[in-house]
């Protein structure tokens, strides 16, 4: 199965380092320099990850995920992600690598994405294939969800929080638990990352149903066809 990273970056020289770095993990790495090959080839079944150059570009990532909710996003920036002109920061990407960066934390990460990718593709565990709860039904092998009838459109980090949580849907799950499931094990994410995103995974379940997703506070985060009056939402 083809799994192709897409370097969005008007540097030769980062992208023929990245496309050798990648290559040696046997990673096939194509180039776009400008935005008219960005949105060409990320439309490639192939592509699983966009590696971002925010150096020289910015890019409405909001737009990006809406039309390809199963790519995941990784941005190399001089700066914070929130000062580099991607909104809410590491609520809008999968991964920010600072420079220097360190090329491990970029392999480890989408070594991940591809385990993930193939376990999907070749069916290893068919039992989590199609998940489900109340209204609620994901298919990780053609990673969509869906609720009442209607597509939820999600990132692809929001979309493995969302799965974690299916997998166990009563049992709460810790923030540290869904980081050390959901993210590369070199990420450095602070809690309130999982409560953003969590937020924005809540607000796209609410567009059609009540709230499924149930914080419990100082805990972390479950499922629960009906969430508790006093059990206020943090996210």
């Amino acid at each position: 199965m083809e799994f192709r990273i897409l370097i969005y970056s008007r540097d030769a020289q980062l992208f023929l380092l990245l496309q050798h770095v990648l290559a040696t993990e046997g990673f096939v790495a194509s180039l776009a320099g400008g935005a008219d090959d960005l949105l060409k080839l990320v439309s490639n079944d192939g592509v699983r990850a966009v590696v971002i150059d925010s150096s020289a570009i910015r890019v409405d990532l909001y737009a990006l995920r809406a039309k390809h909710p199963q790519i995941s996003f990784i941005v190399l920036s001089n700066q914070s992600a929130a000062t580099a002109g991607f909104g809410n920061g590491a609520a809008d990407v999968d991964l920010v690598l600072t420079r220097p960066f360190n090329p491990s934390r970029l392999i480890q990460f989408l070594r991940r994405l591809r385990v993930e990718a193939v376990v999907s593709k070749g069916g290893s565990r068919p039992a989590e294939t199609l998940l489900r709860f109340a209204d609620l039904e994901m298919n990780s092998t053609t990673v969509k969800v869906r609720r009442s009838g209607h597509d939820v459109p999600l990132t692809a980090l929001q979309f493995r929080l969302l799965r974690h949580l299916l997998k166990n849907p009563e049992i709460v799950q810790s923030r540290d638990a869904l980081i050390a499931a959901c993210w590369s094990r070199e990420a450095e994410v602070e809690p309130r990352t999982v409560d953003i995103h969590m937020g924005h995974i809540r607000r796209a379940l609410k567009k059609f149903g009540p709230d499924l997703i149930r914080t419990v506070r100082s805990h972390g985060y479950a499922l629960a066809a009906e969430v508790p009056f006093g059990d206020p939402p943090l996210a």
